[in-house]
């Protein structure tokens, strides 16, 4: 219906301003429309990096939270909650890649984005012996000292 505004940081002082001002609140510079355009599309794809990323951090800490959870014999189907985290966590890593890895920017929510992305490929790193060796050892472990008394 309406467009919405979209911010940008200001040529001159850097303060977020949105792309439909004429001139910076902030400083008084004097803001081409093209160009103010431009910052706020590369500005959105900023913001859609770090919301991503976001979502990827929060679905690497889910998966051993699952991992987990499946060590509790009462809980049975916690197991499989894992590896679909663990599918999904890398699918999106490398979504991530493909969609913001070439964006060139100082943005400090970018680099932050940047970490958590990095973060998360860690952490299902790690996941790979956590989840698919050692805890299929710990379980059967516990198993036969369970059931064998």
């Amino acid at each position: 219906m309406f467009a919405q505004p979209r911010t940008l940081p200001c040529f001159q002082c850097n303060e977020i301003v949105n792309d439909s001002m004429d001139v910076c609140p902030f400083c008084g510079v004097t803001i081409d429309r093209t160009a103010a355009s431009a910052a706020a599309a590369a500005q959105d794809r900023v913001n859609q990096a770090y919301s991503e990323a976001s979502y990827l951090r929060t679905a690497s800490i889910a998966m051993f939270v699952f991992l987990g959870l499946s060590f509790v014999p009462l809980i049975p189907l916690v197991y499989s909650g894992f590896v679909v985290t663990f599918i999904a966590v890398i699918v999106m890593v490398v979504r991530w890649q493909v969609r913001f890895g070439e964006l060139q920017t100082l943005d400090p929510d970018y680099q932050q984005a940047n970490y958590r992305k990095n973060l998360a490929l860690v952490l299902w790193l790690l996941a790979i012996p956590a989840g698919f060796v050692l805890s299929p050892t710990i379980k059967e472990i516990v198993n036969n000292f369970l059931f064998e008394s």
